[in-house]
């Protein structure tokens, strides 16, 4: 069986200038000189045994081979191991276990209960074989995940392991009213026709309470994201997150929200729980409302909740909880949520916001902001960008200049919105690695820019969150899933200078490096392009007899890099960056005596 369906997608990259750290390994890596007062964010640290860039081999730091993995072992932390133990040492977005949960805080009359799904991505070299859990009890997914086709926007059932390199999108829940028919509700977004999702179920939430997440679990190491709903332009206010895996959770969290509170409805944030009786302090920043079983607490005052594995805690008020500190006795993640988001804040135009944020011990000192594609050809096309700081005093750096309204310094919890154009790119550091910042990025809605004005992007696209990835995380190697029923994809790829100069970034579909690159800045670390994967549904940037468009993608590199996929179509857009590294690039504890 076939299925076709509808689409769009687009892409976005942020990244950061490294050299390597001497020759002990793709994840040590530092920066070139900063200027005075700013100083490096990562040490080259010891000379030892570390894993080759392919993960199967242990190498010496001369690089001179120590031992092969066995083909069902991988390296990791500098040894071979079991492949989803080796994931684990190496610390990334790629992972055997994640928690996920639609950012559906409140039971609108815009949003029903709709489509969630998840794209999973086999980045071992071994088949997965894939779980799904909700409160504990297992789902039947036999019939829940599909591939696309090459070249099309059609989904093939799949049944069984995911192979080397290939990737499916997993239907994770629906409303009970699929799959025997379709939805009359215009507010509900039903999963394609002809598919069957691993969970229906009536799901009215009603703002600050308690929940459960679906667990998933795989056999050796994916690349995870989720999108809610599915379904491209249909869909209206969809949203995705690439997914972080239990094992690069913490103790130690900063609490983010997705956007201001918008003209009627609220921001939120998800607080999950990875073990039974977690608990949970909130230091806010402002008062905590009560909610339905939870009690809230005011401003400056320490709130505790205990969580079960699975539960979450979901907080949604009008006044933000951003950079309020979350400290727990069990490793626990944060998604940053929005209700419906209002980019401005004026606009008619608004979507619904569900980001997994990385935990405070891997926020960066320095981060490249540059954009995906301009919706009407304009690279000034105005991107809002957010930064939180963590400490007091912390400084500010811009290359090549500062932004319009982009902050100078910030106080522990502070918060400042700015905005630059999409293709002019930046570089923001602060003064050292103990001065860590958040740093997102946002596409506006389909009318009206940041700065207000009337302009029209022709009904393309909507707003939408994602995290720009920090310097210190940049990967040699990722793989994410461009989503088929998009009309629109397009990836911007940032590398860094590695050993004094630019390396080779590959991208399969293309069959060789991708070109294109641009400086950014004046310091001479970064570079940055874009491919587009699909345009106007018909497939993207081709080489000779390569052509990229929708499903599972890989990038490769001697080099560090980071990107970011975009996806956009008639008044909807979705975000995720394709992978990042989880280095603990914070030194000092969330919560100094």
């Amino acid at each position: 069986m076939m299925l076709r369906v509808s689409r769009v997608a687009s892409v976005l990259v942020a990244g950061l200038a490294f050299v390597s750290a001497g020759a002990c390994g793709e994840d040590r890596v530092a920066f070139r000189p900063s200027p005075p007062g700013f100083s490096p964010e990562v040490d080259a640290g010891a000379c030892v045994d570390r894993c080759s860039l392919d993960g199967r081999s242990v190498i010496k730091c001369t690089g001179e081979l120590v031992e092969a993995c066995p083909s069902d072992l991988a390296c990791g932390g500098g040894k071979c191991q079991a492949q989803c133990a080796a994931a684990a040492a190496e610390g990334s977005s790629n992972g055997c276990e994640f928690f996920l949960q639609p950012p559906f805080l409140v039971a609108t009359v815009f949003h029903a209960h709709s489509c969630y799904a998840s794209y999973v991505v086999n980045t071992s070299t071994v088949p997965v074989d894939v779980e799904l859990e909700y409160q504990g009890k297992a789902l039947d997914i036999s019939k829940s995940m599909y591939r696309t086709v090459p070249g099309e926007a059609t989904l093939v059932p799949h049944t069984g392991a995911i192979a080397p390199g290939d990737g499916v999108v997993l239907f994770v829940s629906d409303r009970p009213t699929r799959p025997d028919r379709p939805s009359t509700e215009s507010a509900h977004t039903p999963c394609p026709t002809g598919t069957t999702a691993a969970l229906y179920r009536d799901y009215y939430p009603n703002g600050t309470q308690f929940g459960s997440s679906f667990h998933l679990k795989t056999s050796a190491p994916v690349s995870a994201a989720a999108i809610y709903p599915f379904g491209g332009a249909p869909s209206i206010a969809p949203s995705a997150t690439l997914l972080l895996p239990v094992s690069t959770w913490s103790k130690e969290n900063i609490l983010i929200n997705a956007w201001a509170s918008g003209r009627i409805f609220p921001p939120g944030a998800q607080i999950v729980a990875s073990e039974d009786d977690t608990e949970v302090t909130i230091f806010p920043k402002k008062d905590i409302q009560d909610g339905i079983g939870v009690a809230g607490s005011p401003a400056g005052v320490p709130a505790t909740y205990r969580l079960q594995k699975g539960q979450f805690l979901q907080l949604v008020q009008h006044q933000e909880l951003t950079g309020s500190f979350v400290t727990s006795t069990k490793p626990t993640s944060i998604f940053a949520a929005h209700v419906i988001m209002d980019i401005p804040s004026d606009n008619g135009t608004a979507d619904l916001e569900g980001t997994q944020v990385p935990a405070y011990e891997q926020w960066g000192s320095e981060y490249v902001g540059v954009g995906y594609r301009p919706r009407r050809g304009d690279e000034h096309e105005p991107m809002p960008y957010r930064i939180v700081a963590v400490r007091d005093g912390t400084r500010l750096d811009y290359d090549p200049v500062v932004p319009r309204g982009a902050p100078l310094e910030l106080n522990a919890g502070e918060v400042a919105a700015f905005a630059s154009g999409v293709g002019d790119a930046f570089v923001v550091r602060t003064q050292d690695a103990e001065h860590p910042i958040h740093v997102a990025q946002y596409m506006t809605g389909q009318s009206g820019d940041y700065w207000g004005s009337g302009r029209d992007f022709a009904g393309q696209g909507d707003p939408e969150f994602v995290n720009v990835i920090a310097a210190g995380q940049y990967l040699t190697a990722a793989s994410f899933y461009a989503d088929p029923t998009y009309s629109e994809t397009s990836l911007v790829i940032v590398r860094a200078k590695t050993d004094g100069e630019f390396k080779d970034v590959t991208l399969e579909c293309l069959g060789g490096p991708v070109t294109g690159f641009r400086p950014v800045g004046t310091r001479g670390d970064y570079e940055w392009t874009r491919v587009e994967l699909s345009k106007r549904n018909r497939p993207g940037t081709t080489s000779g007899d390569k052509a990229c468009h929708y499903g599972a993608h890989r990038l490769r590199s001697d080099g560090a890099f980071t990107a970011t996929l975009w996806g956009w179509d008639l008044a909807a857009s979705y975000a995720y960056p394709s992978g990042q590294a989880t280095r603990r690039l914070v030194q000092a504890p969330l919560i100094t005596k």
